[in-house]
């Protein structure tokens, strides 16, 4: 079972870093990305 999860990050990592020059300039990438600081259940 660990051998599976460190085969899948190592996967994760891999793809991370392929697409990390498109994330840093892509703005349609990254435009939800504010959102992730919303607190969407929040009572108002």
């Amino acid at each position: 079972m660990k051998q599976i999860l460190s085969q899948e990050e190592d996967q994760m990592t891999k793809a991370a870093d392929e697409l990390y020059e498109d994330y840093l300039s892509d703005k349609e990438l990254t435009v939800f990305t504010n959102l992730d600081f919303e607190n969407f259940y929040e009572a108002r």
